[in-house]
């Protein structure tokens, strides 16, 4: 009998290519002690309590994790940081309200607007252009949204980014709440910062009132398991666990729930022996890596320029400094010739994404491979700019909630300067929209579509599965 994505998994699992890519565990589950998902799959029967009105054992696991962390209270999350988003921002706003929202913040912020119809004002990161990756988030530009928004409830920003961009948290929080709103953090691939003090501090610990972190990003626990915290009186805990109850499943995996239990069960035991282990591999990584003609994984040396207040370690954003190719180019190769599968690629850098549960011979493995490959290349130093790649900063003409409830009608990309996108467009991952509904699309943003169509990027949102038609606002 032929099970098409179970055998496809299994073979996966056996080729032997590396995962420098989430969930954290890595496919090691060493680290949960063999956990069998199938033994421990039931429902909610006698004496094994309820998600939705913990009052047993569940709420003790919740209340050992809020323990862990420092917080007034940590919700265990089985469908993933997305269901925190939309809980955090259904939680403290009403129909309508306006926020303010990181404009490189993951499509479910989007989303939330879209459900609840509020009004969105965008706050841009800064860009590093000669990465091309985004920065952190100016506080002074904040204030100044702030000053002339007083009706916002709720800042929703990300940090740290997905490739480990850390913002002025505590300097943000402090502006937020001068004026009477609320902040929410999108840390979700920042679970792994309680570990260690040699990582960037968390948000919930510098002012931030709710906090949503993935734990199977970096962290040794099972794909679409997070968590959510909250700190502070600011937010009423009955509001956040109305809304819980709103986008989290009826049916809770036990087997999820779990995963998060064993999973704070070992950072909080080895993860920092663990974490140390790990960050002295990877300040060798660096270090040999850009001592390259070709690659550069930048560290610590850009904090304190745009806006970048610190950076996660454990993220390698391998940029590419030869003409030679593009991040699909060494993605490829990477996978291909040396077996390892990265997280992401971009157009001017490769992702990998390293955790406690990493091999840490398969980190000094790579740096081999990047070596050879540099060694094999003929070195041209690029010209282009990696600016040319920032997020557009698309005019408005109306709302997400009125773009999605307007009537569309598809036309080819290249013809649809000007009109208003009734569509989100994205690449995936990670998640972030180049093009909200109700944005209107700029000829900037199709040459940028038709550059990731010619890279081979993962094109996202649209209604046409080929990336040749978007709709626009009829």
């Amino acid at each position: 009998m032929s099970h098409i994505l179970y055998d496809k998994l299994i073979e996966y699992g056996k080729n032997g290519k590396y995962p420098f890519h989430m969930p954290g565990h890595k496919r090691n589950d060493s680290m949960l002690s063999g956990m069998d998902p199938f033994d421990i799959d039931i429902t909610e029967i006698v004496d094994f309590d309820n998600l939705h009105h913990p009052q047993g054992i569940i709420k003790e696991a919740m209340d050992r994790a809020a323990s862990y962390y420092g917080t007034d209270r940590t919700w265990f999350l089985i469908n993933g940081s997305s269901c925190g988003i939309l809980a955090a921002i259904n939680a403290v706003t009403d129909i309508g309200d306006k926020i303010i929202i990181g404009r490189n913040c993951h499509k479910a912020v989007y989303n939330a607007m879209t459900i609840r119809n509020l009004k969105g004002e965008y706050f841009y990161p800064e860009y590093v252009s000669e990465l091309g990756i985004n920065g952190g988030y100016n506080p002074e530009i904040l204030e100044k949204l702030l000053r002339e928004n007083k009706d916002t409830k709720a800042v929703v920003i990300t940090s740290p980014t997905y490739d480990g961009i850390v913002s002025d948290i505590e300097k943000i929080a402090e502006i937020t709440h001068k004026y009477g709103a609320v902040l929410i953090v999108d840390e979700a691939h920042g679970a792994h910062f309680r570990i260690s003090d040699k990582l960037p501090t968390p948000a919930y610990k510098l002012g931030a009132d709710l906090v949503i972190e993935s734990v199977h990003k970096t962290l040794p626990s099972m794909t679409q398991t997070a968590v959510l915290h909250k700190c502070g009186n600011r937010v009423k805990e009955e509001e956040v666990e109305k809304s819980l109850g709103i986008y989290q499943s009826s049916s809770p995996s036990y087997v999820l729930m779990a995963s998060i239990d064993r999973c704070i069960d070992v950072i909080e035991n080895y993860g920092d022996n663990f974490m140390g282990k790990l960050l002295i591999a990877l300040n060798n990584f660096r270090s040999n890596v850009n001592k390259l003609k070709s690659f550069y994984v930048p560290g610590k040396e850009i904090v304190g320029k745009f806006s970048v207040y610190d950076m996660d370690p454990t993220k390698l954003v391998i940029c590419i400094k030869a003409q030679a190719g593009d991040g699909k180019w060494l993605s490829d190769i990477l996978r291909k010739h040396y077996g390892f599968e990265m997280e992401m690629e971009a157009p001017e850098y490769v992702l990998g994404i390293t955790g406690i549960c990493d091999d840490l011979s398969q980190i000094q493995r790579l740096y081999e491979s990047l070596k050879e490959i540099d060694s094999s290349i003929s070195y041209k130093e690029k010209t282009c700019d990696a600016a040319e790649f920032e997020l557009t900063r698309n005019d408005r003409a109306m709302s997400v909630y009125e773009a999605q409830k307007s009537e569309s009608v598809p036309v080819k990309i290249e013809e649809a300067q000007g009109k208003v996108s009734g569509e989100f467009l994205y690449l995936y991952p990670p998640g972030i929209p180049l093009l909200v509904p109700g944005e209107v699309i700029s000829h900037k943003l199709i040459s940028h579509v038709k550059e990731f169509k010619k890279m081979n990027m993962n094109i996202n949102g649209l209604a046409d599965m080929e990336n040749k038609y978007i709709k626009v606002i009829k």
